[in-house]
């Protein structure tokens, strides 16, 4: 019987089931447990360069990066930690230049060795660089790098063709995973370009991955799972489950219902009006985690009815963010102070201004800003996000109290939503770093698409600015920088943040298991474990 069939079954059972779990299993035991982790959708992929959120919490599991994030520390610390992956150590010898020693004796998961080689295949010109390459969107995370040097069989030096502030945080980002240069170059053939067999090798492996991480490949049903055996040679240790298998299961009820039926061990992505549900059950513990995202609403700075930035400071004005907090996300998230984290360190603005509440303000700009009752167009794609359509709704009608005639409209998909007559649309901004670089510069600077390609707005000295945050390493001037980019982006009002979306994970008893601010579903040694393991 299949996943769809035994969760039907479930379905119309689970009213009358007591869920229990029973002892835990030992993580060294022959017998250690088949996990079974329901997700709203599987993975469009499994080559390391794709980067869609459905795409990196599989993929995260099978790929290792050079350097680490430490999701652990950072749930109790609220700071980014950067922590040893495939590199034991990294060392910055100019504003261009870092050498990294890497790990030896790591094993790929055909049982082959671990090299240098690897990493400079991995960000080549090949796969990522050179015309024709498949995995181009690779380099929105690794920036503008020159090159990889093989300095020992160990050890590298990766050069960026102009200095580069965040090297490391560029390591640990989502797309950086590390490849086998030897499995795709089994598929290169003699007189054949490289960019053709490079392409043939990058639609076989998207389907049969080979990595370094702590679960191996073993199959896929299309739109049903996607099953994973244990890397029990992994570097950091045996992993706590024998298998891990991810099921697609669109609905909210559907995941509700397999993980009380005992059907599913994890399910993702609960909206937090549904964590009643599973407080019935002592069996089924809940965790909630805040993303390194936010749903924002952007705004057409070019239309003639949005040109006035008073009408668009009016409009976020009119926000009660935290009404909307209460209402939709159950208090269970927050709005960030401004477009920044603290997950940034030190590079977050203890004293930057955030989103104000203020509708007799809002009112009084709209005046100022000649508005006369116009029909404004909100579009959103419905389904799209989390609670967004509800949020939408909400915002309808906050918009409404300050006299703005805002009209929500519907929208099947992004190419319809985002044309030259669109006004406000919804959105969001994921952080691609824990940096001012991987939010306001990645989303609203000069290469972003929200300029370069939609045209929504331009800003001479914003851009600037991001250009510039990009190639500067003096902390007290990066500061400076940010602070600015933040102060001219809250005027300005290109966008405005609502909140950061979070999502709450039902685990079954007996594991223990932090949920990631990044998307990943991270079940490295460290991080799932079978509660009296040890």
């Amino acid at each position: 019987m299949s996943y769809k069939q035994r969760f039907l079954v479930a379905c119309t059972t689970v009213l009358t089931i007591i869920f229990t779990l029973g002892k835990p299993t030992p993580v060294d035991a022959a017998d250690r447990p088949d996990l079974v982790v329901a997700v709203p959708k599987l993975a469009r992929g499994l080559e390391a360069g794709f980067t869609g959120n459905v795409d990196i919490r599989i993929t995260y599991n099978i790929y290792d990066h050079l350097v680490r994030r430490d999701f652990v520390a950072q749930a109790k610390t609220g700071r980014t930690t950067f922590v040893p992956g495939l590199a034991t150590s990294w060392k910055q010898i100019s504003p261009t230049e870092l050498v990294l020693q890497l790990r030896k004796g790591v094993k790929w998961h055909d049982g082959t060795e671990f090299t240098a080689d690897d990493v400079a295949f991995a960000y080549g010109p090949e796969r990522v660089y050179g015309e024709g390459a498949p995995v181009k969107k690779v380099a929105v995370s690794t920036g503008v790098l020159d090159r990889v040097e093989v300095l020992g069989r160990y050890e590298v030096k990766m050069v960026w063709k102009y200095a580069d502030p965040i090297m490391v945080h560029r390591l640990a980002s989502k797309t950086s995973g590390i490849v086998s240069k030897a499995q795709y170059m089994s598929y290169a053939r003699d007189g054949v370009p490289t960019s053709e067999w490079m392409k043939t090798a990058f639609k076989k492996i998207t389907w049969q991955p080979i990595g370094t991480g702590p679960y191996k490949f073993e199959s896929y049903v299309p739109g049903e799972s996607i099953k994973f055996l244990a890397n029990d040679d992994y570097f950091m240790g045996p992993p706590a489950a024998k298998s891990i298998t991810f099921v697609e299961v669109p609905e909210v009820a559907g995941r509700i219902a397999g993980i009380v039926a005992g059907e599913f061990d994890i399910a993702a992505d609960i909206p937090p009006d549904q964590v009643p549900v599973f407080k019935r059950y002592k069996d089924i513990n809940i965790k909630n985690v805040v993303r390194e995202n936010t749903h924002v609403v952007a705004l057409n700075t070019k239309h003639p009815l949005l040109a006035d930035k008073r009408i668009r400071q009016a409009l976020a004005l009119a926000i009660d963010r935290q009404r909307m907090i209460d209402s939709i996300w159950k208090g269970k998230t927050i709005t960030p102070q401004g477009p920044q984290l603290k997950a940034f360190n030190e590079m977050f603005i203890e004293d930057a201004e955030g989103f104000s509440y203020d509708p007799e303000r809002a009112k009084a700009l709209l005046v100022e800003g000649g508005y006369t009752g116009e029909e404004l167009t909100f579009s959103f794609i419905p389904g799209y996000y989390s609670l967004g359509q509800e949020a939408a709704q909400i915002l309808q009608m906050m918009w409404r109290e300050i006299g703005a005639n805002v009209v929500l409209t519907p929208k099947e998909n992004w190419k319809a939503m985002r044309n030259e007559d669109t006004m406000l649309y919804q959105w969001s901004n994921t952080y691609r770093f824990p940096d001012p670089l991987g939010q306001l510069a990645h989303n609203y600077g000069h290469r972003s698409a929200f300029v370069k390609k939609y045209k929504y707005w331009s800003h001479e000295e914003f851009s600037a600015l991001a250009a510039e945050l990009d190639r500067i390493n003096g902390l007290e001037r990066r500061r400076s920088n940010a602070r600015r980019l933040i102060e001219i982006y809250l005027d300005e009002v290109p966008s405005t943040v609502l909140y950061s979306p979070a999502d709450t994970y039902g685990i079954r008893k007996g594991l223990e298991y932090t949920p990631t601010p990044q998307f990943f579903e991270d079940f490295r040694p460290d991080n799932l474990r079978v509660i009296g393991s040890d």
